[in-house]
């Protein structure tokens, strides 16, 4: 059931190799952790820092061989390629203005990536990858961990079967406290997060807006044309944008409102969502993932748990532990990397071997392309076409 069949030995392994994750890295920590839960990955190689010593130390921490610590990624990627045992995945989570160049040489070698989002600070930069990608038939995934969590995957395939009818409204909020204070009391991640020379056009809508983005399209499996944005800016030392609120049409008829801020004072992790149907309301928040919340007209309301009997069969092959033993941001990660085993085990033909679509390339560059449009919807105050992808 669920992740816990990782552990079946007939599984195929897959060496992996990490760009950043050094000293004082959270998330990828957490990258490491989500890992080791789905037990189909061997860290065997790193580029961890670029500062040399604080790399040596980081690959000797993590029992990586001193042969494949290296101590730049441009190394890691010529090296790896020509070895009889290389890598099979790449794995990128510096920040986001150091995505572009790992992801370029990786993929220019032949060799898979999953990188962390946001995917790259300019669209320019994101067809320049999903191009590599697709000339060279290379798996490329984009970490928007909360598809995987079980409950999401429940609400988008009740959502798909029609349980709620035909979608008429979309909403999704992403709300964060941590910048209320400003950005002077918290580390050296939120000084790079409001510097637009790191952090890219935008602040709060590249960091969170595109996670809550990026689920509205994964629920509905709805395309956004075109929006109106208003990008706003609270907290003066920040340098971009902390709030934002951006109206949305999509191309199966729905209208939607996505609603992120990082200066909402009692809100931790406050991501949620509600999709208004003809027949029912369907709700989910982060802060209470094992249950989804059906509302249906003229008929008692539902409430679906984790782990159940009457989990929709795309969320139970996600959980990993009985009900009444709660999942949260690890797991969902972990799925996510289950799901990345299985699609390069099964080569050109991934997309075919996952029921749930993964968020990869297309995905990734659909994330910059939200912050290219909202910043020019909210200069010229007037709603803008989404371009294709």
């Amino acid at each position: 059931m669920g992740l816990l069949t990782s552990d079946i030995p007939r599984k195929r392994r897959f060496r992996a190799g990490m760009v950043g994750g050094g000293r004082g890295s959270f998330f990828a920590g957490i990258h490491r952790a989500a890992i080791r839960l789905a037990n189909r990955f061997d860290l065997v190689a790193g580029a961890f820092s670029s500062d040399p010593q604080t790399c040596l130390e980081a690959g000797e921490a993590l029992g990586i061989s001193a042969d494949r610590n290296y101590l730049n990624f441009r190394d890691m990627a010529s090296a790896e390629a020509a070895r009889d045992d290389a890598i099979d995945v790449a794995i990128v989570v510096t920040p986001n203005y150091l995505h572009f160049e790992p992801c370029k040489l990786f993929l220019e070698a032949g060799i898979p990536v999953i990188c962390d989002k946001p995917l790259v600070n300019s669209s320019d930069e994101a067809r320049e990858l999903q191009r590599l990608a697709a000339a060279n038939n290379t798996f490329f995934a984009v970490t928007y961990t909360y598809t995987g969590y079980p409950m999401v995957r429940d609400a988008r395939a009740r959502i798909r079967a029609g349980e709620i009818g035909q979608i008429r409204f979309m909403y999704v909020e992403y709300l964060l406290e941590w910048l209320a204070n400003g950005p002077s009391s918290l580390g050296k991640g939120a000084v790079w997060r409001g510097d637009p020379a790191k952090a890219g056009l935008t602040g709060a809508l590249g960091d969170i807006g595109t996670h809550a983005f990026n689920i509205l399209e994964f629920l509905s499996g709805q395309r956004c044309t075109a929006l109106s944005a208003k990008l706003m800016q609270t907290i003066d030392s920040f340098g971009l944008d902390d709030t934002d609120v951006v109206q949305m049409e999509f191309d199966g008829g729905a209208n939607g409102l996505l609603w992120a801020a990082l200066a909402a004072p009692g809100h931790r992790n406050g991501l949620r969502f509600k999709i208004v149907g003809t027949k029912a309301t369907i709700e989910w928040q982060q802060e209470a993932p094992e249950t989804l919340h059906v509302s249906r007209l003229g008929e008692a309301d539902l409430i679906y748990r984790r782990g159940h009997r009457d989990m929709t069969a795309d969320a139970a092959s996600s959980i990993s532990l009985p009900a009444g033993n709660p999942e949260a941001y690890f797991e969902a990660l972990a799925v996510l990397y289950s799901d990345y085993a299985t699609a390069l085990e099964a080569g050109s033909n991934w997309r075919e071997a996952l029921p749930v679509p993964l968020t990869d390339i297309h995905e990734g560059l659909r994330g910059v392309l939200l912050s290219e449009v909202c910043v020019k919807s909210s200069s010229l105050k007037s709603w803008v076409p989404f371009p294709v992808s």
